[in-house]
């Protein structure tokens, strides 16, 4: 009887839905952490669950058919579920037949906003948790408040403000009430977050990158200190000249920022498995030191290495022992991502 069973299992088609399945979902995340794609339709794709028990009967059914049909069959029924769910995964119910459901394609948004006044404060010290949505973050033209900010939310917001002393202490961000209706809620129609900063209150802020794409526009503030934890989102940072370190945390998003434009600085990165492009402003100058991981690091031809090699090294541009002003001191721990630092030019 034994030896029967396992010649009929022997006979009887191989299972590809697990392998083609996770092929495809990692497919989608990595298009989604290059940019390729923009936030995917959790949600929806949440939804149709049933549907996945459908492709899962459908599998167990033609893998019953003899080698080497059955295996085939087991590849149709798997690219048959990738592609469904990919589908709606990319363009929700914009697709004809989920449009003539009562289906969702994100959570239900409200609007907030928030204003935080900058009377009897010297200094700031502002944390921003950003998203699924992401967040447009510039300068306000009044002095009158250190934040005002637009929020389309679905969670809990997450919002204190203090004054001790003379420093303001701000945190901002959403909880998820649930896994269902929160942090997978992707793919609607909302715009990122709105948030305005004072130019004139010295500031010292962090930002926790979630899954959105974000523009920090940064380059009229007045920054003390600058971390940034990048998520698996996309960020676009210009940092404003002055005196102030900077602390990058990586992450599996990608990342460009155009560093400061003068003044002296110490930037810190931790490299994650997203890429970094950093653009290096004319007149500033530079040294790089490198303690590399797996992932790639370039420099562009105004580096020369002083000592080391392609993996840990020194290098600087050509003035940075002469100007004392203007120069930048990186520090790069590598991680698996890639890391370019290049010439800043009409960007």
């Amino acid at each position: 009887m034994d030896d029967l069973q396992s010649r009929r299992r022997r006979k009887s088609g191989r299972s590809l839905f697990g392998p083609i399945f996770l092929i495809g979902v990692g497919a989608y995340f990595l298009l989604r952490n290059m940019g390729v794609v923009s936030d995917l339709n959790w949600g929806l794709a949440f939804q149709l669950w049933p549907l996945l028990l459908i492709f899962l009967g459908l599998n167990i059914i033609v893998q019953q058919v003899r080698r080497p049909f059955g295996t085939f069959l087991s590849g149709i029924v798997s690219l048959a579920a990738v592609g469904v769910f990919g589908a709606v995964l990319l363009f929700g119910v914009e697709l004809p037949l989920l449009s003539r459901f009562n289906l969702q394609s994100a959570a239900n948004y409200r609007q907030e906003t928030v204003t935080v006044s900058a009377e009897g404060a010297r200094s700031a010290e502002i944390f921003l948790d950003l998203g699924a949505l992401g967040a447009d973050v510039t300068d306000l033209e009044s002095d009158q408040n250190l934040l005002e900010g637009n929020l389309s939310l679905v969670g809990e917001l997450q919002f204190q403000e203090s004054l001790q002393g003379s420093k303001a202490n701000i945190s901002l961000g959403e909880r998820n009430l649930n896994f269902w209706n929160g942090g997978f809620a992707f793919g609607g129609q909302e715009p990122p977050w709105q948030i305005g900063l004072s130019r004139t209150v010295p500031i010292d802020l962090n930002v926790e990158m979630g899954s959105g794409a974000s523009d920090l526009k940064l380059g009229s503030l007045n920054l003390e200190d600058f971390a940034l934890d990048m998520g698996s989102g996309a960020a676009n940072v210009q940092l404003p000249g002055g005196a102030f370190e900077i602390n990058i945390e990586g992450g599996s998003g990608k990342l460009v920022m155009t560093l400061p434009p003068d003044g002296r600085h110490r930037i810190d990165i931790d490299g994650g498995s997203g890429a970094m492009d950093l653009f290096l402003p004319p007149n500033m100058e530079a040294r790089v030191e490198l303690d590399s991981g797996s992932g790639r690091v370039s420099l562009d031809d105004r580096f020369e290495r002083i000592s080391g090699d392609d993996r840990d090294g020194i290098w600087q541009t050509l003035n940075y022992e002469a100007d004392s002003n203007n120069r930048l001191l990186i520090i790069i721990e590598g991680g698996s991502g890639s890391i370019a630092i290049r010439p800043q030019t009409g960007r």
